[in-house]
């Protein structure tokens, strides 16, 4: 069984806060190749593969430990046999200084010795023995000292915000990992969604945006069938646009209450009205028409809805022509909720040319006088006026 291996170092270096780890490490690693006078003769670059690191954090290390006068450095005698055939890339050996010189042993010559160290013999008098003559505790050149903070090197603080961070990092992977699993499961087109963009803007998403993503995706689905979209979105883009977000943020409907309308009231006749021109007659009989010929009605009430109560008779009608009847659709989709409603085409008729503005107010102007070169009104301006219910009035 062979005999266990040690590491001998000063104990002096334990506590000199001016080293770094990795300067201990070199530290132990020297004293772990020593021959029987105490010399390292490992190379930079075993070394190196030995810590895991590179040569150039070998060498800072070996400066800092000299220049506190930890280790001794020399230049191997070229005429060493094995300096030229097993260590050709080794020009240095190194001495880790204990705190007492073993008798008999003596020193290297002085003019192999860095300026640092003052001697490697006997400690003089008053000096104690624990605390090596050469060494300058504190004093190693080119160790962090953390400007700003009041960390100690040896702490390396900021390692240990790395290896948090790395931690973070899996945690948050394993998060958005578990959030693409249960959202593709739920989300309609995810099979033929771009994976890859789905994963990217999940992993832009914070915990409690990717928890409320999921919680959305029921109303907006809802939604969608509500508006009658028969394109579900891909997953990536309801979750790079936040569609959650707007869905919770639509006003919530009133649920208005049912009022019944007298028959030959304004509110009666207005309706009666609007299901003339949207054709649904039948429907508007067999449901908001009750025996007593009251009309019952949920909706809103509002001036521009009203002003049908004034409608001319149906054989004074209107005939529309194109952009007149694509002005009365409009209007009758914001008041008739029917999903059979047939849509107003070019030829159908209505209580006048445009519909009512918001404030109720009709335009009356004939389609030829608003179309003809001499009108103040060009087509253009009709058209944008569409959207109000009709061409603003000039006069």
């Amino acid at each position: 069984m062979p005999s266990p291996r040690y590491s001998i170092i000063p104990a002096g270096a334990v506590t000199d806060r001016s080293l770094e780890p990795r300067d201990l490490q070199v530290l132990c690693l020297l004293g772990r190749h020593t021959d029987d006078l105490g010399w390292c003769r490992r190379s930079q670059v075993k070394m190196s593969a030995e810590l895991d690191c590179g040569r150039a954090t070998i060498q800072r290390a070996l400066e800092r430990l000299v220049g506190a006068g930890w280790v001794q450095m020399k230049r191997r005698d070229l005429s060493d046999d094995d300096d030229t055939s097993r260590h050709p890339s080794a020009s240095y050996a190194y001495r880790v200084l204990l705190d007492q010189d073993e008798p008999g042993r003596g020193c290297p010559p002085a003019s192999t010795l860095p300026p640092a160290p003052d001697s490697c013999g006997p400690a003089p008098e008053g000096v104690p023995i624990d605390e090596h003559p050469g060494a300058h505790p504190g004093r190693a050149p080119g160790a962090h000292t953390y400007v700003g903070t009041k960390n100690d090197p040896l702490e390396r603080p900021h390692l240990e915000r790395e290896r948090e961070r790395a931690r973070e990092g899996k945690t948050e992977h394993e998060s958005v990992a578990r959030f693409l699993t249960t959202f593709e499961a739920r989300w309609p087109s995810a099979a033929v969604d771009d994976r890859q963009r789905t994963a990217y803007a999940a992993a832009a998403l914070t915990a409690q945006q990717r928890e409320a993503a999921l919680r959305g995706i029921a109303g907006f689905l809802a939604e969608q069938k509500r508006v009658k979209r028969d394109r579900i979105p891909a997953g990536w883009k309801y979750l790079e646009q936040r569609r959650w977000e707007l869905l919770s943020a639509a006003k919530p409907e009133t649920t208005a209450s049912t009022v019944h309308h007298p028959p030959g009231s304004s509110a009666a006749t207005a309706l009666a009205t609007l299901h003339q021109i949207a054709m649904l007659e039948a429907f508007f009989q067999k449901v908001y028409r009750m025996p007593d010929g009251r009309v019952s009605w949920r909706g809103e009430l509002t001036p521009r809805l009203l002003a049908l109560a004034n409608a001319p008779p149906r054989a004074q009608w209107s005939a529309l022509n194109n952009q007149q009847a694509a002005a009365w659709d409009r209007y009758l989709a914001d008041h008739v909720t029917v999903a059979t409603r047939r849509r107003i085409m070019t030829g159908a008729f209505a209580p006048w040319p445009w519909p009512p503005r918001k404030d109720g107010t009709i335009y009356l102007e004939s389609a030829a006088d608003e179309m003809s070169p001499d009108a103040s009104t060009t087509s253009d301006d009709v058209i944008g006026d569409q959207q109000e219910g009709g061409p603003e009035d000039d006069r």
